[in-house]
């Protein structure tokens, strides 16, 4: 049975992210506490912590930025995440250890209704966040200038100058990122490119939208139950379109497991020829049907991509009922572990969690 293999070089770069992180954080308060005094080190100290406090308020202003913008156009706000901290409205924050997704930050918002889904609207969304940054930076760094220079000798007014300088630097270093049109990892666009597609790409059908919209809010770990009425409309009508995305069918077969519509289900497995079609096929033999035999055939030659975090959830609970069926409980285990780990990284997943303790 093949299993899913984490690729080492993403493993070695959250890692050495977070050890390079603790490392550096480390060296300069021990090497500032070794050569200075003990107030020079208080105040370098804080001097330190202040700029970090100033790249965090910078972070988090812009993306308050894009959740005015939702508020605004009446977009339901599922999320905001700043440096690594997310946090879901009905949710305890959580620490995401995912580093390379979550370094930065982003605000996950979506139209509540397919009429609030226009370019205008998404435009302005996508437009808060750099004018936010673009209000807070220059105009913070003009302020700066006129601070009074007493006391700004002391530890307190050291720290309270560098958290100052932090703000207005990164805010403005945000703007002039976000402002000019550009793609990061996995072609994800940065602000203005959203602006430039919303404006100028062709508008695709509601449809077409509403099941974007779904997959974008799966992906994030937003449960089936919880989506807009028009999207599961959507990805019900997709699911039964043999043009429509391979995801269609997908998102209904969640929905499906999600409202415990076994019929449903089985029939968004079979809707689907590509490999997500096998997959779903695969998990039907094991956990409806406990054909241990059936899933495997169904996974030979499924080929899913590093990236792709939500086939390869399902593919680990697949392998792991599988193994449970042969009596593997080692294989079985380690298998439920890699899930764990995955549901316990990022935004809540509630969804996943559910079918994990169905799983178990």
């Amino acid at each position: 049975m093949t299993q899913r293999e984490t690729p080492l070089r993403e493993k070695l770069s959250q890692a050495a992210g977070w050890l390079l992180a603790g490392f550096g954080l480390v060296a300069v308060i021990a090497i500032t506490a070794v050569t200075s005094s003990i107030d020079t080190a208080f105040g370098a100290g804080l001097l330190f912590v202040g700029l970090l406090l100033g790249g965090f308020l910078a972070i988090a202003a812009h993306e308050l930025g894009h959740a005015a913008g939702a508020w605004l156009v009446g977009w339901r706000l599922w999320i905001i995440s700043v440096l690594g901290i997310v946090q879901r409205p009905g949710y305890a924050p959580r620490l995401s250890t995912r580093l390379s997704h979550d370094a930065g930050g982003y605000v996950l918002a979506s139209p509540p209704a397919a009429e609030r889904d226009t370019r205008l609207r998404s435009i302005v969304v996508s437009a808060g966040g750099p004018l936010a940054s673009l209000l807070t930076g220059p105009l913070f760094i003009a302020w700066l200038t006129t601070w009074p220079r007493d006391g700004l000798e002391t530890p307190l007014g050291a720290g309270a100058l560098a958290s100052a300088l932090a703000f207005g630097v990164a805010s403005t270093s945000a703007a002039m990122l976000t402002i000019w049109p550009s793609r990061g990892r996995g072609g994800r666009p940065n602000d203005m490119a959203m602006i430039l597609d919303a404006a100028f790409k062709r508008d695709p059908s509601a449809d077409v939208r509403g099941v974007s919209w779904a997959w974008a809010l799966f992906e994030h770990g937003v449960e089936p139950s919880a989506w807009p009425q028009w999207m599961r409309e959507s990805v019900n009508r997709g699911a039964g379109n043999p043009w429509a995305s391979p995801v269609a069918p997908l998102l209904a077969f969640f929905c499906a497991l999600d409202a415990g519509d076994e019929s449903t289900a089985r029939k968004a497995a079979q809707s689907s020829a590509h490999d997500v079609g096998k997959l779903m096929r695969a998990f039907v033999c094991a956990y409806f049907d406990s054909n241990a035999q059936g899933a495997l055939a169904a996974l030979n030659g499924v080929a899913i991509h590093a990236d792709d975090e939500t086939l390869l959830l399902l593919r680990d609970l697949v392998f792991a009922r599988i193994a449970t069926l042969e009596g593997d409980a080692p294989t079985a285990a380690q298998a439920l572990a890699r899930v764990e780990e995955e549901i316990d990284s990022g935004a809540p997943k509630p969804f996943w969690r559910w079918l994990l303790d169905q799983s178990q």
